[in-house]
């Protein structure tokens, strides 16, 4: 189950559109890559997801204070655990969470780096014009 949840707040969707294959591809179309200061403004932020791998979704809200609460779903199983956790930013853009899914007794710890063409976000785990790269469901500024 651990397995099936890291890296749950990538999408596993490709980006047909822009046909692209890794961040340098991204970069090449115009995107930007976040700062602490982007994620700063966006919050309070809600997330919803396709884990990398396929295997289920979420939905969380991540607030100013450094929490994070919501849902993931597992597809396999049909069952669903709150999520509750922390996350953090640094200033070069690495975007952090570690969460609890109590459900399921799990826990996850990742990061990753988010970028940004027009209204569109992917996240790739790696800061490297190689990286390839996941397409997020969507982001939402919260009241």
């Amino acid at each position: 189950m651990k397995t099936l949840i890291f890296g749950s707040l990538l999408a596993l969707s490709s980006l047909p559109v822009l046909a692209q294959s890794n961040v340098g591809d991204l970069l090449d179309k115009g995107a930007r890559k976040l700062t602490k200061a982007d994620y700063t403004a966006m919050v309070p932020l809600r997330i919803k997801y396709v884990w990398p791998i396929g295997g289920g979704e979420g939905d969380l809200l991540f607030q100013a204070d450094g929490t994070l609460s919501g849902s993931e779903y597992h597809y396999g199983s049909r069952s669903e655990s709150p999520a509750t956790g922390v996350w953090s930013a640094d200033e070069d853009g690495k975007w952090c969470s570690k969460k609890h899914m109590p459900v399921w007794n799990s826990r996850t710890d990742m990061c990753y780096y988010t970028y940004q063409v027009g209204e569109e976000f992917y996240g790739a785990l790696k800061d490297e014009r190689s990286a390839r790269f996941f397409k997020i469901k969507s982001v939402t500024k919260q009241p």
